[in-house]
């Protein structure tokens, strides 16, 4: 018996010393309950380790207030400049782990740095592994700085590349100047690092502020500089698409609705037989003002037979511009979709792979939309980055830090729902009551028929970002004929029944959403209904918006 119990304890004793004891990896930081992560996911917005820890020293500084040390980082800590703690094994590393880079800087007394051999390494596979060094080679025998710091980009995609994320992401913030901007690239470089960043966007600091603010006044004085002369197409898209990935609307831009100002740009350029790019209708469709024409000019270029519209870059971006439409399945049905993407992946195994890193970088990001992988496309673009972190330029990494964090510019506002969330669900009096903003004047209609027979509508006044499923509830509290019943089954919760009429699938009457922004046109002129096809949960309406739920034949 006591044989039994000694040779049982004997191996929980080996068990536990295994487990407990067992060091964590050269590219791993450990955890406050001894488990690892991976060095790139520390302080990355996500609860990577079981007990969180990885997620509790990560504090930034603020540039105006407060302690330096905002996590009072503890002495097997390393504490960054800007303020997060790092533990001390990644002091000197090889790696940046600290976003501005201060735990790489300094290093040549430091003791801590971990051995990187630079002689010939062996993947796995046998082959030999590319070798990028950042300084210049000295025999051992003499050196007495630490070893230089070494990169490897395997012939096969890494399973972590986010340490390669942050490097480029550091770059692009070195490059920022004392205004906070990056001059002329400014918008791409905030929507790079928007639509690479893990952060939710509440957790920004005054850093964050202060860029999102640049952008604002170069956009600002860029429109007031023209004066009656419009910004160039391309650069209005640029600034739509930086307010988009930094959470801000553009449709209310101090009063201006850009979005309806490009939308009038492309008309004008279309009617005008001006080449319109697939950039710009991306972002109009991202923006729920995509038309029939628009998807029509996106399917010539696959079928043109001018040679320049034949490119990768350009066939790419006319693919992520059809994923968007795709979602308004009246303008692209599935079938179509699929066709040109069958078309697309044809030309892509005809023309070969790129050989430069931008015509990669769009194709990845046409890639990742679709659920393709390419390892020797991923594996082409990380051998393409520098000792500094960036792919050579900002243009480069502007397009290639969407690869880095699996994502494309179609996904540029996806993290912005953490942001809307908050303003749901509130009780119909908090919606009358609230004080926190300006207030804004909209008007809410029922149609009913098409033509429209009859029209019923309420003016209300709201506090500005008001969400529009409040201002529904809201409504229907007003007026028993607003009383609606919505099914949130859907991943787009459906509003199937208002003021006891419903859907009526024999008859094919649905309700339908759609908005009107204020324009000069008269109230009850329908052409200037748009439809809304997202959630009502994301709506959020402007000041004179016009918001009409129309039961009509489909």
């Amino acid at each position: 018996m006591y044989a039994g119990v000694l040779s049982c304890a004997l191996l929980l004793f080996a068990l536990y010393s295994v487990g407990g004891s067992k060091d964590c990896g050269e590219n791993e930081f450990p955890c406050d309950n001894g488990e690892c992560v991976k060095m790139g996911l520390w302080c990355d917005g996500k609860k990577n380790c079981s007990d969180g820890s990885d997620e509790t020293k990560c504090k930034t500084a603020s540039l105006w207030r407060g302690s330096n040390d905002p996590n009072k980082c503890p002495k097997q800590f390393f504490k960054c400049n800007n303020g997060p703690c790092i533990p001390l094994k990644g002091r000197c590393d090889g790696y940046q782990s600290c976003k501005d880079q201060s735990d790489e800087k300094d290093c040549k007394d430091a003791g801590n740095r971990v051995s990187v051999d630079s002689s010939d390494t062996v993947s796995s596979h046998g082959k030999e592994e590319e070798v990028l060094n950042t300084e210049n080679s000295v025999p051992p025998s003499v050196r007495r700085t630490p070893p230089p710091k070494t990169y490897r980009y395997s012939k096969h995609v890494p399973a972590d590349s986010s340490h390669l994320l942050e490097m480029a992401r550091s770059w692009l913030l070195s490059q920022r100047q004392h205004d906070f901007g990056w001059g002329k690239e400014t918008p791409r470089a905030l929507t790079a690092l928007y639509l690479s960043d893990n952060r939710p966007p509440q957790e920004r600091n005054d850093s964050d502020l202060l860029m999102i603010k640049q952008l604002e006044v170069q956009l600002a004085l860029d429109m007031a500089r023209n004066g009656s002369k419009q910004l160039e197409l391309i650069d209005l898209v640029l600034y739509i698409n930086a307010l988009t990935a930094s959470c801000k609307d553009p449709k209310n831009f101090h009063g201006n609705d850009l979005v309806l100002t490009l939308r009038n740009m492309v008309d004008s350029a279309l009617y005008a037989s001006k080449f319109v790019g697939p950039l710009v209708y991306m972002t109009l469709c991202m923006n729920n003002v995509t038309s029939y024409n628009d998807a029509k000019k996106i399917q010539e270029i696959f079928t043109s037979r001018n040679v320049a519209l034949s490119r990768i870059d350009i066939l790419s971006l006319a693919m992520l511009s059809l994923a968007c439409m795709r979602r308004k399945p009246r303008i692209v049905p599935d079938s179509m979709y699929e066709s040109f993407k069958q078309q697309f992946l044809e030309r892509m195994n005809t023309k070969g792979l790129p050989g430069n890193v931008y015509e990669a970088a769009l194709l990845k990001q046409a890639f990742n939309e679709m659920g393709l992988e390419k390892p020797e496309l991923t594996s082409f673009l990380l051998s393409q980055q520098q000792e500094d972190g960036s792919f050579g330029s900002i243009l480069a990494t502007y397009l290639v830090l969407p690869v880095l964090a699996n994502k494309n510019l179609l996904r540029m506002s996806d993290h912005c729902s953490q942001m809307t969330k908050h303003i749901t669900d509130l009780e119909p009096i908090e919606v009358l009551k609230n004080k926190k903003s300006r207030r804004i004047h909209l008007r809410y209609s029922l149609n009913y028929g098409d033509p429209v027979e009859v029209s019923q509508s309420i003016q209300m006044q709201v506090a500005e970002g008001t969400n529009f499923l409040d201002i529904m509830r809201l409504a229907q509290e007003i007026n028993p004929k607003f009383r609606f019943k919505m099914d949130e089954n859907y991943r787009i919760p459906v509003v199937y029944s208002i003021g006891g009429v419903s859907n009526d699938a024999e008859k094919g009457l649905f309700w339908t959403l759609h908005v009107a922004s204020n324009s000069g046109k008269s109230k009850t002129d329908v052409s200037r209904l748009i439809p809304y096809t997202e959630s009502v949960k994301h709506l959020i309406p402007h000041q004179g918006d016009g918001i009409v739920f129309w039961i009509k034949p489909l």
